[in-house]
């Protein structure tokens, strides 16, 4: 029996099942995919002399529409902070941070590593972490309480229970993957808080969906794929089917943009049921470099978006609700007590986001939550154990 195990092969998962070994735990991680990890390009840490964890607090507050747990985005923004001496980001000539300014942002707050963080933080921890893991490969589809106080089995798949855990940590994401014209992966279809409701656990705001206004329609071999809304503050702009400008502020909070653009597409002022991003209006260097794998993508499909518009629609990307939790990263009931040996972290949870989440909450989120769900998890499981004595 492993003390910790976790449930999700994403970088929430992986973060937790790091900081778990680290606590001294002995850990399992099943997976059945990496979620929407790999496409994590960067993530929000306030670096600038300009900018501030209040100033960061503020912006979440404000761009969730009244619905934030405070004590959830206090959590994230302060626990931010230590990024920033974890990572080497990218940094320009001078030293100080590249930084991109994401959508709800009242500063350039993004920082990245080549625009990769997620896959180069998930590559970074898998390699450490080898051998130190037990990795289980398939889709956890039920937990219940063993036979054994403050033990939790679980089922793979149809097969029987397959193991136990004297604590488990749920980092399976959310479950836009459901719908059909989504920029998820199909895995992603609400797993994990089904099998925590099962077993008495609370959730909230679970008809809230962020939409990305910009997901690629066509080319077909690029439909369901995100484009990076940064490219607004760099010179890219929304034109509808008559090549016209309608967004009023083009740095609005994804929801206002969303609604906009389907707003001109019921007019039919859109183009198969989308419109128009154009960003030759970013300069070459720009493209070339911020933006460079987005040139690549769409070159590989035939379109030179240095010339040509790029074809998008609103898709859902992110499900903000979710897992009721605490700042320790604990899944509660709804009276408020939390569930023994539940722990949960990343797009399962709900509360931080409200209604409505920055650009760059999303990688910020899994790094903070994935840490103290791992150290939660294992101080439990350790609990445990001498209680066992």
């Amino acid at each position: 029996m492993k003390d910790v195990l976790v449930i999700g092969g994403g970088l929430a998962g992986w973060r937790a099942a790091e900081a778990a070994v680290k606590a001294g735990a002995s850990v399992a991680l099943a997976a059945n995919g990496a979620g929407n990890s790999p496409d994590i390009h960067a993530l929000n840490v306030p670096v600038r002399d300009d900018d501030s964890v209040e100033r960061f607090m503020d912006d979440t507050v404000k761009s969730g529409r009244g619905a934030c747990d405070h004590a959830l985005v206090e959590t994230l923004c302060r626990g931010s902070i230590a990024l920033a001496g974890e990572f080497p980001f990218d940094r320009n000539p001078d030293g100080s941070y590249k930084l991109l300014q994401p959508l709800g942002c009242s500063v350039p707050r993004c920082v990245s590593i080549d625009h990769k963080i997620g896959t180069w933080a998930l590559t970074k921890i898998k390699r450490e972490l080898a051998g130190k893991v037990d990795v289980i490969q398939g889709r956890v589809t039920n937990l219940f309480y063993s036979s054994q106080p403050s033990t939790l089995s679980f089922q793979l798949g149809d097969r029987d229970a397959v193991g136990a855990a004297r604590s488990v940590v749920i980092a399976t994401g959310g479950w836009c993957g459901k719908y059909a014209f989504s920029d998820n992966p199909p895995e992603l279809r609400g797993d994990g808080i089904d099998m925590a409701v099962r077993l008495g656990a609370a959730t909230r705001d679970m008809d809230a969906v962020q939409y990305e206004p910009t997901v690629a329609l066509a080319p077909e071999k690029l439909r369901g794929m995100p484009v990076i809304t940064t490219m607004l503050y760099d010179g890219a702009t929304f034109r509808n089917r008559d090549g016209e400008e309608f967004l009023a502020d083009k740095h609005a909070n994804k929801d206002e943009i969303s609604r906009a653009i389907f707003a001109e597409v019921e007019a039919g002022r859109g183009v198969d049921g989308g419109v128009w991003l154009d960003a030759t209006g970013v300069p070459h260097e720009i493209l070339e470099t911020t933006y460079i794998d987005t040139v690549r993508r769409y070159a590989a499909a035939g379109v030179d978006i240095s010339s040509e518009p790029m074809l998008v629609a609103p898709a859902p990307h992110t499900s903000l609700g979710g897992l009721v939790i605490d700042t320790r990263c604990r899944v509660l009931r709804a009276d408020g007590f939390p569930i023994p040996g539940l722990f949960a972290a990343g797009e399962v949870t709900g509360g931080i986001h409200g209604k409505n989440r920055i650009g760059g909450n999303a990688g910020t989120e899994v790094l903070v939550f994935g840490r103290i769900a791992g150290e939660s998890s294992a101080a439990y499981a350790n609990g445990a154990k001498q209680c066992a004595v």
